[in-house]
């Protein structure tokens, strides 16, 4: 079950950031995602099994503009929609948002996610050298269609 956390207590923040660390070898602060989601600066949605977060999405609002933080889903639970749902519930908010544009960063060697991106429509914006330290990362960035 897909949650939105309008508040984040210091337990759960802890539960993200070693959720993160296991998905990608490195992650926010639980303090940082405590503090920044209940001041409203990040929105996170998980993905719940039997109270454990097995996957998450969580975005950053610039401006006009969301930014994707990290989309991860445990491996174990991977191909199994989880990631399209928490992506439906994002394009969802996004289009009824005041936000122009969703920007996002990916690992160059992370053709799976890509392929997600893609088929939301994100369209490649271009390359950030050494983004990931060992690994450039690339650009994707969806823009909101306005009927004329």
């Amino acid at each position: 079950m897909i949650k939105s956390l309008e508040f984040c207590s210091s337990e759960t923040a802890v539960k993200l950031s070693n959720l993160e660390q296991k998905l990608f070898s490195m992650s926010w602060d639980a303090s940082i995602i405590e503090q920044k989601i209940n001041d409203k600066s990040f929105k996170y949605w998980i993905y719940e099994d039997e109270k454990e977060i097995i996957g998450y999405l969580g975005i950053q609002f610039i401006h006009h503009d969301i930014e994707i933080l990290g989309i991860g889903v445990l491996e174990e639970y991977r191909k199994k929609g989880v990631a399209t749902e928490l992506m439906d519930l994002l394009i969802s908010y996004f289009e009824t948002s005041k936000y122009e544009k969703i920007i996002l960063e990916v690992r160059e060697s992370n053709t799976s996610a890509q392929s997600l991106y893609k088929k939301y429509n994100f369209k490649y914006f271009g390359k950030r050298k050494k983004y990931y330290v060992t690994e450039d990362a690339d650009i994707f960035i969806k823009e909101k269609v306005y009927a004329e």
